[in-house]
């Protein structure tokens, strides 16, 4: 493998590294739809957790755009279109590690893919940066210090393994719901983990093998979300809420369930604590994330959360059993949703 090169190139502009972790929210003018009022008098708010501060961030428009891609890493991939030169890059920072240019054009925009890191330093030998199609079996990839992109596409029809699922679901799963842990990506769905490891020494990765995994009993009278899977400290969790749909956007948290992975017996163990001074974090339709919690000035044990279609913030203290909110503030439209920023390590 080739060295992993940190570019003096001109990075996005910055936000503050004290601010970190984020909420970014897109908004219009009076609560308006940014994109209906075509971005007249729209404003980039940033709300930053440790501080419960709202700041006007106007220098942050390229994050919003369709050729960076945001991960739970807190690093973000980037793309040129004029060039196609892609990078890793840490918008709290200057820093900038390159990565091989898409010159087969293999890249879809971050409207259509997702992307997903293996580990939680680039210049770890092992890492891996996988951009993931949202409606397609199709993987690109490539390392730091490689020379180029790869794509990949897996079947996902040998991947179904009841009645209840089909290709779509399979496809959706990959997509939404995988995470990286020790060089490797896991993804779930219904009571199957499946992993896909990357080889420095195989042009192809090794083809995804799903996993039966013993789940937890949902409590009667309870709507189950999916599980998201966070990477911790090289494990791997999984967090469940429960609760019951209050509308067809909107879902009220009754029950937070906390689970460890645990290979050997193959099964979800549910745990009391997150492990010595970790602080989970999770955006719907985005990620997991973990951070160790004294480092930014949090409680340990405890889970902020946000939703689709709310601004709110939510705290869960697994040590209490109690679930808080935070207003962001009073300028962002109730029902709008945030974008979660990690920093980069």
């Amino acid at each position: 493998m080739e060295e992993v090169v940190e570019t003096q190139e001109p990075a996005l502009p910055p936000l503050d590294p004290t601010l970190a972790p984020v909420l970014m929210f897109y908004c219009g003018r009076g609560g308006a739809d940014p994109e209906e009022e075509g971005d007249v008098g729209s404003a980039r708010l940033v709300y930053s957790i440790p501080k419960r501060q709202l700041l006007l961030a106007g220098e942050v428009d390229l994050l919003f755009d369709d050729v960076n891609w945001i991960t739970p890493q807190g690093w973000m991939l980037t793309l040129d279109p004029a060039t196609r030169s892609t990078s890793l890059r840490d918008p709290f920072t200057s820093r900038a590690i390159a990565l091989p240019p898409d010159t087969g054009g293999l890249l879809a925009g971050s409207d259509e893919t997702t992307c997903v890191i293996s580990t939680p330093t680039p210049a770890d030998p092992s890492c891996v940066v996988l951009v993931i199609h949202l409606t397609n079996p199709v993987l690109c990839y490539c390392r730091p210090g490689g020379t180029r992109w790869l794509r990949h596409e897996y079947r996902p029809e040998l991947l179904v393994t009841d009645d209840h699922l089909d290709r779509d679901k399979i496809i959706h799963a990959v997509a939404n719901h995988t995470t990286g842990a020790s060089g490797r990506f896991h993804t779930c769905w219904s009571d199957k983990v499946a992993t896909l490891e990357f080889s420095p020494a195989a042009p192809e990765p090794t083809v995804l093998s799903a996993t039966g995994i013993v789940n937890m009993t949902t409590p009667p009278a309870c709507f189950c979300l999916e599980r998201t899977l966070v990477e911790s400290c090289g494990e791997l969790f999984g967090v469940v809420f429960w609760g019951t749909a209050l509308d067809g956007n909107n879902f009220e948290v009754l029950r937070v369930l906390v689970e460890k992975l645990e290979w050997s017996s193959g099964a979800w163990v549910k745990v009391g604590d997150l492990g010595s001074n970790r602080v989970f974090f999770i955006s719907e339709d985005q990620f997991g994330a973990s951070l160790p919690a004294d480092e930014f000035g949090f409680k340990e044990n405890c889970i902020y959360f946000c939703n689709n279609y709310d601004k709110g913030l939510y705290v869960y203290d697994m040590e209490q059993g109690t679930t808080a909110m935070h207003n962001p503030g009073i300028e962002i439209p109730d029902s709008l949703g945030p974008i979660l920023l990690m920093p980069a390590a």
